[in-house]
């Protein structure tokens, strides 16, 4: 009887062959989709990076030869704050404590400020340094790109902000790193206990590293952000391969 017909053989025992293509047919549509996606990505952060300031008051986002380009707007501060995002490592209790790790909790300190013009209002992420200069009723001026706020000027102080294009080249890297590894599992193994297993996790930061590395390709990155990359993927599949070998 085949190893699909009782017990869990199902769970070690291969896909059939058309189910394994089929999963090698959805990995490729997906990988193409994800790089048209990132081609579309680059191209329209190339527009914004090309583009250039409108006139002070343009709220139409278009030049006098009729390309985009980045709006200016003068805003008012409301108000700022600060506090911590924080996430459990899983580990002790105590999770709801801030501070570096305490308890099984990991946090990175935020600063915000609070902006008003006409018709919207938005919290952005400014620096510390800023944070402690800003107060409340101060003038300020933002960037719009396509309607998102793209940099904050305030207090002699400028802070930029990737466009959503941008941003989002790193999550369709990521995800076609992981679209391509199923791929590659249908066509290789094929079994449900290879794809289903803990040191798979590992693809998570795999992906996650190859994203990051890959957007930088493009639009480039500072030194040691490239160096902590590296290694944080390099570690990652360090750990697959040896999670696969104690198993």
């Amino acid at each position: 009887m085949n190893s699909w017909g009782y017990g869990r053989g199902w769970y070690y025992g291969r896909l059939p062959g058309w189910l394994r293509g089929l999963v090698v047919l959805a990995a490729g549509w997906g990988v193409l989709l994800c790089g048209q996606e990132v081609a579309e990505g680059y191209r329209a952060t190339m527009v914004y990076r090309a583009a250039s300031a409108c006139e002070v008051g343009n709220q139409e986002g278009e030049g006098n030869d009729g390309e985009e380009c980045v709006g200016r707007r003068a805003v008012t501060v409301l108000d700022r704050r600060q506090g911590e995002h924080c996430t459990s490592n899983g580990g002790g209790a105590g999770g709801a404590e801030t501070g570096g790790g305490v308890g099984g909790t990991s946090c990175t300190p935020y600063h915000e400020v609070k902006v008003e013009w006409p018709g919207r209002i938005a919290w952005l992420d400014v620096s510390s340094a800023t944070y402690d200069e800003v107060r409340a009723g101060d003038p300020a001026e933002v960037r719009l790109w396509r309607d998102e706020v793209v940099a904050l000027k305030v207090r002699g102080h400028t802070h930029s902000y990737a466009p959503s294009s941008e941003s989002g080249v790193l999550m369709w890297i990521a995800l076609g790193c992981l679209i391509l590894a199923a791929g590659a599992w249908g066509a290789v193994s094929g079994r449900l206990s290879g794809l289903i297993a803990f040191p798979n996790f590992g693809w998570l930061f795999v992906a996650a590293g190859v994203g990051m590395l890959g957007s930088m390709a493009l639009f480039g990155g500072p030194l040691l952000l490239w160096g902590f990359m590296v290694l944080w993927t390099g570690f990652a599949v360090f750990w697959i391969t040896g999670a696969w070998r104690m198993r």
